[in-house]
C-alpha cells in the first residue's frame, strides 16, 4: 500500500465517520435523541458498497471515495425523509470523494466534464423548481437540494447528470403522488435524487 492509498483510506473511514456523527446530531436537534437504526443502516450500506467496489475495481482509492460519498447520501437521503433537512456538510463529502476518484472510476471524465456536469444539474433542478413555484405554489425545494444535486453531477459527465436530475425529479413525484402530497407539503428530493443518479450511472455503464 502507498502513501497516497493509505491517506485515500483513511480520509475515506474519517469523511464516513463524520457522515454518520451528522446524521446523530440531526437526529437529536429534531428529537431530542440519536437514532441507532439510521446511521447504522446509512454506515453498512456505505461500507458494502465500498467493498463492492474493491471487488471490482481492485482500487482502494476508488473503494475509500464509494465508502465517503455512499454513506454520506445515505445519510441525506435519511435525513431528508425523516426531518425534511440536509446538512450541506454531506454534499461536501460527496463532492470531495468524486474529486478523489471520479477520474479513476470513469476513464476519460475531466474535470472540466464534473465541472460542466455539477452546474448542469443544478441548473435543471433549480429551473424545475422555479417552474413548480410559478405553476403550482411552493415545491418545497431548497438550497441543500441544490447543493446535493451538484455534488451528485461531480460524479458523471454532463450528459449522465441531466439524465439523473430527470430520473430523480421524475421519481420525485411518483413519490409525491404515492403519498398523496398536498400543494404546501414539502417533498423529500434526495431520496429521487440519489435513486436518479444511481440509476443513470448504472445506464451509462452498460451502454
Amino acid at each position: 500500500m502507498t502513501l497516497l492509498t493509505g491517506l485515500a483510506l483513511l480520509a475515506g473511514v474519517l469523511a464516513s465517520l463524520s457522515a454518520v456523527w451528522i446524521d446523530r446530531e440531526i437526529s437529536v436537534q429534531h428529537t431530542g435523541a440519536a437514532s441507532r437504526i439510521s446511521p447504522t443502516l446509512c454506515g453498512g450500506l456505505g461500507g458494502l458498497l465500498a467493498f463492492a467496489a474493491y471487488g471490482l475495481t481492485r482500487d482502494l482509492i476508488i473503494a475509500s471515495a464509494i465508502l465517503a460519498a455512499m454513506t454520506a447520501l445515505c445519510v441525506s437521503v435519511s435525513m431528508d425523509w425523516r426531518f425534511g433537512a440536509l446538512a450541506d456538510l454531506t454534499s461536501v463529502i460527496i463532492a470531495l470523494a468524486a474529486l478523489m476518484a471520479a477520474p479513476l472510476l470513469t476513464p476519460g471524465l475531466t474535470r472540466l466534464d464534473m465541472v460542466i456536469a455539477a452546474f448542469l444539474a443544478m441548473g435543471i433542478l433549480g429551473l424545475a423548481g422555479l417552474y413548480g413555484r410559478l405553476r403550482r405554489g411552493e415545491m418545497g425545494l431548497g438550497g441543500g437540494d441544490i447543493v446535493l444535486v451538484g455534488a451528485l453531477g461531480l460524479w458523471c459527465p454532463p450528459v449522465t447528470a441531466a439524465l439523473g436530475v430527470g430520473v430523480g425529479a421524475a421519481l420525485t413525484l411518483i413519490l409525491g403522488v404515492l403519498l398523496k402530497a398536498r400543494r404546501q407539503t414539502r417533498l423529500p428530493f434526495a431520496p429521487g435524487l440519489a435513486a436518479g443518479f444511481i440509476l443513470a450511472f448504472i445506464v451509462d455503464r452498460l451502454s
